[in-house]
């Protein structure tokens, strides 16, 4: 059985907050609906690069203000 899956939509709208994918795993959850198409789950781990140190200090107080 070959899964078919789109992240295209989900990555675009993330990307631009510097959200990267960096990896899926399947699950063993299997779902068939009315039409007889097989679903799964499956988790999606996103990570984004830490900010240096400037300008995690420049952001903290840009939000304490």
């Amino acid at each position: 059985v070959e899964v078919q899956t789109d992240y295209v939509p989900l990555l675009n709208s993330l990307a631009a907050y510097g959200w990267q994918l960096t990896c899926v795993l399947p699950t063993p959850i299997v779902k068939t609906n009315r039409e007889g198409n097989l679903s799964t789950k499956q988790i999606v781990f996103l990570q984004r690069p830490s900010l240096p140190q400037k300008a995690k200090k420049r952001e903290s107080k840009v939000n304490n203000l």
